[in-house]
């Protein structure tokens, strides 16, 4: 296996779990332990973990991941929602999208819908610039480089001109009782814009932020129509969700 899909997987895990084991490491990948040992030294050069005695962590568990760690985390999971939420978007609507990467999991499914997407994120309108059918606007603003965001004032400018069918929000955090949540105060106040802007909110994300709280609020849980997830999403959180008034999609794998 070549070093640096030795480095997406390394990565894929850590997202997944936090901290990692270099010897289960070497037994997933299939490589000695000497080999583990650099590949984490060299991720610890790039500052995408840190070393701990007998394996890795991430660099601050509080704080955000690089993109491309969110990329590789739960990368099936997202695909099967991606491919859900798509279904559920009827032809002609007026979608607004946040960023996330599993966002780019929904609008890869949308190529061929006729449908308008209004965006502040650049990954999504990147994505869908390929599609023949999909028309997509920009927002415009201040870009964020770890999740490729753009905020700021022309951004929460231009949400607050338009009116969307649909919201669809990616969140760092879903609680009964915190609501849906990100990393910073930008991103989350233009994400709110898309919650008041919207007729329907669905939120997109797998399994493991369903029950987190991240920093910076964007709309209490009563704002959230809709919850497209993984089937690894927890019996007890289902039931607090439906209570709640949330309707549950559980995407198929």
């Amino acid at each position: 296996m070549i070093r640096e899909k030795r480095f997406e997987l390394i990565l894929s895990e850590l997202g997944k779990r936090e901290i990692v084991d270099g010897d289960e490491l070497a037994v997933l990948l299939g490589v000695s332990r000497a080999t583990i040992r650099r590949d984490l030294d060299v991720l610890e050069e790039r500052g995408s973990l840190q070393r701990t005695h007998g394996g890795a962590r991430l660099v601050d568990s509080d704080e955000e991941l690089p993109f491309h760690s969110k990329l590789l985390a739960y990368a099936q999971e997202k695909r099967a929602i991606g491919i859900a939420t798509a279904e559920a978007i009827p032809e002609g609507s007026v979608i607004g999208c946040t960023g996330g990467t599993t966002l780019m999991s929904v609008v890869k499914h949308l190529k061929g819908k006729e449908v308008t997407i209004i965006t502040n994120a650049i990954n999504i309108a990147m994505e869908l610039a390929p599609s023949q059918k999909a028309q997509v606007i920009v927002t415009g603003g201040s870009l964020r480089s770890r999740s490729y965001e753009l905020v700021g004032h022309v951004a929460d400018r231009t949400l607050s001109e338009l009116n969307l069918d649909i919201a669809i929000i990616g969140v760092d955090g879903i609680d009964i009782n915190r609501g849906i949540s990100t990393y910073t105060m930008q991103e989350a106040h233009t994400a709110s814009l898309y919650v008041t802007q919207a007729k329907s909110v669905w939120v997109v994300t797998d399994h493991s932020k369903v029950g987190r709280v991240a920093p910076a609020v964007i709309a209490p849980i009563s704002d959230v129509n809709k919850l497209f997830t993984d089937p690894g999403l927890a019996p007890e959180f289902r039931s607090q969700l439906a209570s709640a008034g949330v309707e549950v999609t559980i995407a198929d794998m």
